[in-house]
């Protein structure tokens, strides 16, 4: 099993990935990062431990990244991993038991664990403490260095209650308005050297840029291109549209994965098709039609969820 274990006075810029490493430089999500800043005071001038934290929302918001800001201004280490990497109770034993006082201890989609690992965490979230189960029967509670467990899910309502009530911070990202959006793709345009107009600025991100991730990932493939083909990082109207072009992107900025799932619809004559047959025919696995594919067309009107499946809107 693969833990991956980040010195946090090194969350800088690698390659290009151009996480913000502070809370100044993270936009958006004003409420929950006053909320905690406070956390983050407290822990400081009590020196205990910051209180357990569930973040929720939709994928490539931030929440990975804001874990890391916490860990860095709290100047402890985190360990992320995913749902996936503990599948025993002997794997997440593990890693609590290599946890230092005040780490910290992502897990993303965290709502996916099993019960018999949920169980563990209980304890361990509660009590700081471990029940080991001996070779010649019985248990036996092994204390742990006190952590930060902060977990992150795409689906809050799937998450137990049990083990959603044992965080003492729940947090719920929200959608980002079009000028927030407009000054993180100003941000990642000034990170990859490109030089734009705040008109065209305002072109590129109101019609489909949503998350974070998504306006990274825009920018590197937009610098990539400027480079290729230009050999300069000036984008004027002209060179935005050779790249719409380029990256083969429709009307409203659709993709091409875009436009056949429409297309999928379109075929059904109105008749709704179910998620899975999407999937299918797209080739892909249904999160990544609900995460990745389906937010833009939602937001632009231009398909509607039925109780029996997907239609084009009217």
């Amino acid at each position: 099993m693969e833990v991956k274990k980040i010195k946090t006075q090194k969350l800088i810029k690698t390659g290009n990935n151009f996480r913000p490493t502070r809370f100044d430089e993270f936009i958006g999500q004003d409420d929950i990062k006053k909320a905690l800043k406070s956390a983050i005071i407290s822990s400081q001038k009590t020196g205990l431990p910051i209180g357990h934290i569930l973040f929720s929302g939709p994928s490539g918001f931030g929440k990975t990244t804001i874990a890391q800001i916490i860990a860095k201004e709290l100047g402890v280490q985190i360990k992320i991993i995913t749902w996936y990497a503990i599948s025993k109770p002997a794997e997440l034993i593990s890693i609590l038991t290599s946890l230092e006082e005040k780490d910290i201890l992502f897990i993303d989609e965290i709502h996916r664990l099993k019960p018999t690992i949920e169980e563990i965490l209980y304890i361990a979230m509660e009590d700081f403490a471990i029940d080991m189960v001996m070779p010649e029967g019985g248990n036996i509670r092994v204390d742990i260095s006190p952590f930060t467990l902060i977990g992150a899910t795409t689906k809050l309502e799937s998450l137990s209650s049990p083990l959603k009530n044992r965080f003492v911070y729940k947090f719920h990202f929200q959608p980002y308005t079009d000028t927030q959006k407009q000054k993180i793709l100003k941000r990642y345009l000034a990170m990859n050297g490109i030089n734009t107009t705040p008109s065209i600025l305002k072109n590129m991100v109101e019609m489909i840029l949503d998350t974070p991730r998504e306006i990274s990932n825009f920018t590197i493939q937009l610098k990539d291109f400027l480079i290729s083909y230009h050999k300069d990082s000036n984008l004027d109207n002209t060179k935005r549209e050779e790249f719409k072009n380029w990256a083969k992107l429709e009307k409203w900025w659709l993709s091409p994965i875009h436009k056949l799932y429409l297309q999928i619809l379109q075929e059904a004559n109105g008749k709704p098709v179910g998620l899975k047959t999407i999937a299918l025919k797209l080739g892909v696995n249904e999160k990544s039609v609900e995460e990745d594919i389906e937010p833009l067309l939602l937001k632009l009107w231009l398909i509607q969820k039925t109780p029996q499946g997907r239609m084009l809107s009217e």
